[in-house]
Parts: structure tokens; C-alpha cells; sequence
């Protein structure tokens, strides 16, 4: 079997919640979408080599960029009935300005395609590690979707449980009470039951009838539309009643933090408490 080694620089491109992938016309990929790149000539650096295959393929000159990590695969495929082993390592780096070379060619079929919707059946190895990078470091943002929401109103004397809000520096925006969004076939209920569970490790019991109220938002330059659903809640679990602060794991691996907060900072504008609306139901309930 004949080995062969390949090593590139590829490039990490977003735009409106969508990664720009171009298309194998040929090799062990053929058929799949792949990130922009290519390998790395003689006496080039990966940076140089970044830059020269955006240029070809997609007819980007990118501006500025970090390096991400190293994805590498190896595999066999057969061409000419010749069976070779086939070993990829790729210098992948997120490009953060580009411009777009009018008087160029690209010379690859490229599309921007939905980070949160790709089957990764057709994507090349080095691009499904790029979707699923994403999708574990990626910030959250909203889609252009009606969502069902189901948060917990949870007192203590004059104090809510509520979850910070971070925006993509770090630095916080507000809060939200716990809870998330409504799966089909779900109840709001059983959102919350389940939300709770997950999140925060204890079940619940819900008292009195629940408000229904709308959110239009803005989050980080992306509009997001819910139905929420608001429920007075106690926790089962006693020792949270005492715990003024504790963090839990989100899905994607990110912690985040929980504090009891007076509700009159809130009212009184102090800080900042999310979704729109909560605050007029949270007076009913």
C-alpha cells in the first residue's frame, strides 16, 4: 500500500452564522465539503499558505486570523484499484477579516452553509472537526425561529435565582431565571421539570397558574423571538436555599453561574434581568 502524507493551513471563515466550505472536485474527498486551505509549499510558512489558497480557491484575501488547533486523520482510499493510506495533518485557524478580491477568480465551488444545520456525512474530516470546534466553543445566539421558553421563579425573602448572562467578552449583561427551551412534543412543564433537573440537580414542585408573555431581543447584533412561560417554583433540594452562590455546566461545557439577587435591584434598574416581560410577570406570581 502506498502512503502519503499531506500537510496544510485551512481557514475558519463565519458570516451570519454560516462557515464558508468549498467542494472536492477530486481525492479521497471527493464529493464532500472541506474547509478553504490547501498544503503547504516549499519554504512556505502555514500562515503564507493560508493566505495563497483562500486567495486561489475562494478569492479571499484574509487580514487577520489566530490559530485554533491542529486536526490530523488518517485513512485508506482506492483509485485505479491502488490502495493508499492517506495521512492529513492541518494547521486550522479562525480568519477574522478578509476582504473580497473583485477582480479574482475562485477557482473552487464554495457556499456559505449553516454551522447549526450540516449533516457532517458530507463534510471532510477536517471540516467536520471545524463544525464541532464550533459548536462546543460557539457563544450562543438566536435563530430565526418562534421559540417556547419555560423559566423558574424562584424566591427566597426578597431575593430570585437567576443565572448570569455573559456577552462574547466575558463581561456580563444580566440575568435570567433557570429553565430553557420547550422540545417538541413537550410540555412547558415538563421543560421545566427537565430543565431544572439538568441544570441545577434537583426536582420541583410548581405552584399556582404559570404568565405567559412575549420577548422580542437583541443578542450580540442577532434578533431572537420567544414565548415564554413563567412558573413559581420551589426546589426540592434544601442546601440550594443556602448556597448564595454555585455554578453549574451547560450542554456545550461552558459553566455559568446562579446567585440569589434581590429582586429590588432588578426594579430598581441596578441590574438588568432577562427576558423582557419577566419582570411584569414576576409581580403576579
Amino acid at each position: 500500500m502506498e502512503k502519503i502524507s499531506r500537510f496544510g493551513a485551512y481557514g475558519i471563515l463565519l458570516q451570519d452564522e454560516k462557515i464558508l466550505l468549498t467542494l472536492k472536485k477530486a481525492g479521497p474527498f471527493q464529493g464532500l465539503w472541506d474547509l478553504p486551505g490547501g498544503g503547504i509549499e516549499f519554504e512556505e510558512s502555514p500562515e503564507i499558505t493560508l493566505q495563497r489558497e483562500l486567495l486561489e480557491e475562494v478569492a479571499i484575501r484574509p487580514e487577520s486570523w489566530d490559530f485554533l488547533y491542529h486536526s490530523t486523520h488518517t485513512q485508506s482510499y482506492t483509485k485505479n484499484e491502488i490502495v493508499y493510506g492517506y495521512h492529513q495533518l492541518g494547521a486550522i485557524y479562525k480568519v477574522k477579516n478578509w476582504d473580497v478580491v473583485a477582480d479574482a477568480k475562485a477557482q473552487e465551488e464554495y457556499q456559505w452553509l449553516p454551522v447549526n444545520n450540516l449533516d457532517t456525512q458530507h463534510l471532510t474530516p477536517l471540516a467536520r472537526d471545524a463544525v464541532s470546534f464550533l459548536l462546543q466553543h460557539q457563544s450562543w445566539r438566536p435563530n430565526d425561529k418562534i421559540r417556547g421558553k419555560a423559566v423558574a421563579i424562584v424566591k427566597k425573602d426578597d431575593c430570585i435565582l437567576v443565572c448570569e448572562v455573559r456577552d462574547d467578552h466575558g463581561s456580563l449583561k444580566g440575568w435570567v431565571p433557570p429553565g430553557g427551551g420547550i422540545e417538541f412534543c413537550e410540555t412547558a412543564q415538563e421543560t421545566l421539570c427537565r430543565e431544572i433537573a439538568e441544570e441545577i440537580g434537583c426536582t420541583i414542585q410548581i405552584h399556582g397558574p404559570y404568565q405567559v408573555f412575549e420577548n422580542i431581543f437583541d443578542h450580540q447584533g442577532f434578533k431572537g423571538h420567544e414565548i415564554v412561560f413563567a412558573f413559581r417554583v420551589t426546589l426540592d433540594n434544601e442546601k440550594i436555599y443556602k448556597q448564595a452562590r454555585f455554578p453549574i455546566n451547560e450542554a456545550s461545557g461552558n459553566t455559568i453561574w446562579l446567585e440569589w439577587i434581590p429582586i429590588s435591584r432588578f426594579l430598581n434598574h441596578q441590574d438588568l434581568l432577562f427576558p423582557n416581560g419577566i419582570l411584569t410577570a414576576l409581580e403576579k406570581l
